[in-house]
């Protein structure tokens, strides 16, 4: 009677939510990976707009977004944990703190809910508590415009959660800890590794052979996929440089976006582009420019490519450089998200889009 019950109130309130919310698209996901990179959110930013083109058919989001730190702590994640911490809809904070314990939340993670395990018995007049697979949530949304909610999380959901056959409501004082849960989550995701149809580790250990490890471990911070491959370039510099540059774990989304180009251009395409070819990167208003030194050697934004095609799949090309790119005299670019290489007098064209 009770699960009926927390069933029955939670699809009234699903009903009256999509009553008052309407279908997006891509841009608004960047809008929001934009919010949450401004906010110090830079890994679960960029993993949002690379699953942007898988989001796009869906209405308002609720997004549960991990610090960068928990990300650094589980590295080669399933992109199909993104999903789970991403809502159909705008929940409010009063909404879910409204939820009874037990209570299913469906995710965009098909066949997989969350659940609220809020102790009520504990509701304190001026302090609002919300715990979603025995999880704290922020009671602080980072943003919310009716459209797009964003609240913290100290650490992932687990999508395996489940609560006991007779539930007990569990006090602040026996919930688990942090190393706990990454303990706990760690091991689900490597048991199920193989179910995934692509990853960065091949790449990552192919790069930290030759000396790129700082950038590799950017890469293992990122997503693994379960649906159909990017096509990226990176161009990732050396540890020697890196080292100076990527002093805290919130520096890594950030650099990483200003590498990284959302379509494959291998180094015979490269080096036949125009001089002062402009190409979009995932960092907004961040444009690469290629040019040629006198001596004919390649340059991106100034800096020397010293190891070509380091990593060449179908999917992903990585370019070693000398230095970290930094903005290049008239390469600042608009907002725009296309996955175009731009030449200098205006023409555009797709590179393995």
């Amino acid at each position: 009677m009770a699960s009926t019950l927390i069933t029955f109130s939670l699809l009234l309130l699903l009903l009256s939510l999509s009553t008052v919310t309407s279908s997006f698209t891509s841009t608004t996901i960047f809008d929001a990976a934009e919010i949450l990179s401004a906010s110090g959110f830079e890994t679960m930013a960029f993993n949002l707009e690379l699953a942007s083109q898988t989001l796009s058919r869906s209405h308002s989001l609720t997004i549960f977004a991990p610090t960068d730190f928990a990300f650094s702590q589980i590295p080669h994640l399933p992109l199909s944990l993104l999903r789970y911490h991403l809502l159909p809809h705008a929940f409010s904070l009063h909404s879910l703190t409204s939820l009874p314990f037990g209570a299913s939340i469906p995710t965009l993670l098909p066949s997989h809910s969350l659940t609220v395990t809020t102790d009520h018995r504990h509701r304190h007049r001026h302090r609002i508590r919300l715990s979603i697979n025995n999880v704290t949530v922020n009671s602080s949304p980072v943003y919310n415009d009716g459209t797009i909610v964003i609240f913290a999380i100290d650490n992932f959901f687990d999508p395996y959660f489940e609560l006991p056959a007779k539930s007990v409501i569990r006090t602040e004082t026996d919930t688990k800890s942090s190393s706990d849960i990454t303990a706990d989550l760690s091991a689900c995701l490597s048991a199920r590794k193989n179910e995934m149809k692509w990853s960065f580790g091949e790449t990552s250990s192919v790069m930290r052979s030759r000396g790129f490890s700082v950038m590799a471990s950017f890469l293992d911070m990122q997503f693994l996929g379960n649906e159909d491959r990017p096509k990226l370039t990176l161009f990732a510099p050396i540890d020697e440089v890196m080292e100076t540059h990527a002093v805290n774990v919130s520096d890594y989304s950030s650099i990483l976006r200003q590498h990284i180009v959302p379509c494959r251009i291998a180094w015979s395409d490269l080096v036949n582009l125009d001089d002062e070819t402009l190409i979009r990167t995932y960092e907004r208003g961040f444009t690469v420019s290629v040019t040629k030194s006198s001596n004919e050697m390649l340059l991106i934004n100034g800096v020397a490519v010293i190891f070509p095609e380091l990593y060449f799949s179908d999917w992903l090309v990585v370019h070693g450089v000398q230095d970290v790119l930094s903005v290049a005299k008239g390469a600042q670019d608009s907002s725009s998200q296309n996955v175009t290489v731009e030449h200098k007098d205006g023409q555009e064209f797709q590179l393995d889009s």
